[in-house]
Formats: structure tokens, sequence, C-alpha cells
């Protein structure tokens, strides 16, 4: 299975504008021509993960909506499902996949299930382990994962060295906030080195595309 991740960064290099901000602000410097490239490469993949903090930051519908074409399979990685009942995940009745560890509760389990559209993958004991979510994933016929989340599931994506290719959108603005989250946050990890395959400009928006530079 692919891996590639989605990231939007600002000139000085940050997530969002503020510290614990949504990433959505970052999206009103997109333009139409933008949100039609990046839903179309939504529709493009099998299914699109974002972490539990993204989802509760952010409230995102993960669907296809700008062009035509089918919304992937939503996966949300929890280790103690704390998603807010009224989020879209929940409630738009779409098929979400809920990565978990075996220890979540019998009681989050109903909780989050008594939505239409939720399934579970278990992945890992007390934690989700990534590596097994993506092996799963690739068992259920998944072939291409986009990956939006924010920097600590990046982190834990690339510590385990499952990402594949890297989309950077440079959104042209300067954050300019020192807190504001960067791209990769967390502890150390060995150096990775990555070459540019693609580059491009949609509307206002420089577009940038890694794959891994082979050691």
């Amino acid at each position: 299975m692919k891996v590639t991740t989605f990231s939007e960064l600002t000139i000085d290099g940050k997530l969002t504008l503020t510290r614990g901000g949504s990433s959505k602000a970052l999206f009103d410097f997109y333009g139409a021509e933008m949100g039609r490239w990046f839903h179309a490469q939504r529709a493009a993949h099998d299914a699109i993960m974002v972490g539990a903090g993204t989802v509760r930051a952010d409230d995102p519908e993960l669907t296809v909506r700008h062009v035509a074409g089918p919304s992937p399979l939503r996966v949300i990685p929890t280790n103690d499902g704390a998603i807010p009942p009224s989020s879209h995940i929940l409630t738009d009745g779409r098929p979400t996949l809920f990565a978990i560890p075996a220890a979540l509760s019998a009681e989050v389990r109903t909780r989050l299930s008594t939505h239409d559209g939720i399934a579970f993958m278990e992945c890992g004991a007390m934690t989700v382990d990534l590596r097994l979510l993506t092996q799963g994933l690739a068992r259920r016929g998944i072939g291409s994962l986009m990956v939006e989340g924010g920097s600590r599931i990046l982190h834990g994506l690339f510590a385990a060295r499952l990402v594949n290719r890297i989309v950077i959108k440079h959104i042209p603005v300067i954050a300019g906030a020192t807190d504001a989250p960067t791209y990769l946050e967390g502890a150390s990890m060995d150096l990775s080195r990555w070459q540019v395959v693609e580059w491009m400009v949609i509307g206002n928006v420089g577009v940038a595309i890694y794959e891994k530079k082979e050691d």
C-alpha cells in the first residue's frame, strides 16, 4: 500500500496560523483551482486518514466535493475514542473506519457504533500501532492512503518509515506565530532523504511532491 501525506505549510513552515488553530484557516488562501485539484487527489485515493486531534480541532468532512469522483474511506486512529458526537464523521452516515487498540472499552465502542457507517479495526494492544494499521488496510484491499493529519500523526508515520510520498502545498502567507505547530513535532528520528519529483503552481499555491531518495 502506498502512503502519501498532504500538508499545507506557510512560508515560515507552520501547519496553522496559531497554536491550537484550525488548519482550515489556510484554505482561505487556496482559490477555486487549488480546491478542485486537492479534491481530485482525494478522489484518486482509496482511503483518507487524519488523527482524532484533527477531528476535534477541525471537524473535517474528508469527502470529495469540488469535483466528480468517489469519496475515499475515512480512517481515524484513536486510542481513547474521544470523538465529539456532533462531528461530521459520525453524523453524515458515510463509511468511517476507526483504528483502535484492543484495550478500548466496550462502552466507547458502543457509543461510536450507534452512528451509521462506523466500523472498527484493532491495531495494537494499548495504543494504535500505525504499522499494524497500514497492514490491516492493505488486507482490506486499500492500495493508496492519503494522510491529511497534523504533526503528531505525521511524526508517527515518518518514524515508522511508512511514508512513500510527500505533497506540500506552500501557502503564500507568513504565520508569524513562533508557537504554531511545525511540519513535524516530537522526539527526534533518523535522517530521511527525499527528492523532488514534481513541482507546480496551482492558482497562487506552489505544490512540491517528494519521493523517498534511495541511499
